[in-house]
């Protein structure tokens, strides 16, 4: 495997388990969830959370893994929306 993708996909598992702990507690999705046991995080947790799950991509940027950022921010934003979508209440 190329430096460009083993890059990319170490970034990516990294910023993945944050952005899933996000989404799992999400505010408005919990609210929506009738019965939730889960509370949502409290703001400083939501904030550490979204610094953890960006700061992979920061490092890509600082060393210069162009295309490894660039493949990182799309799988990022293809997982976030994965997330969202597998979370989803089904009313």
């Amino acid at each position: 495997m190329s430096l460009t993708a083993t890059a990319a996909s170490l970034t990516l598992i990294a910023s993945a388990l944050p952005l899933l702990l996000l989404a799992r507690r999400d505010p408005k999705r919990l609210r929506s969830v009738a019965g939730s046991v889960l509370a949502p995080h409290g703001q400083r947790t939501r904030q550490g959370l979204a610094a953890a799950a960006l700061l992979p991509g920061l490092a890509l940027m600082v060393l210069g893994y162009w295309p490894a950022f660039l493949i990182w921010l799309g799988g990022i934003t293809v997982a976030g929306w994965l997330f969202a979508q597998g979370l989803a209440s089904r009313h």
